[in-house]
């Protein structure tokens, strides 16, 4: 018999997953530490948010940070 999935397992592999969507959606944030934009995937599933929830939390958040006239794809 395997073992089970913990859930803190669980959140870590949604965290990658929301971190290429991040990425897909603002390609800049690529600039950012990648350990700290973990985190905060990573602190927002573990709050109980949805996947599309935290994409648009982490690119808004971060949107303040972008050069005037940058488009970010939604």
């Amino acid at each position: 018999m395997g073992r089970k999935i913990t859930p803190v397992e669980r959140i870590k592999s949604k965290a990658v997953r929301v971190a290429l969507n991040v990425f897909l959606a603002d390609p800049s944030l690529g600039k950012c530490q990648a350990k700290a934009l973990f985190s905060e995937i990573y602190s927002h599933l573990k709050s109980g948010m949805e996947e599309e929830a935290v994409v648009q939390a982490v690119v808004k958040g971060h949107a303040t940070n972008s050069p005037p006239g940058q488009l970010l794809l939604m």
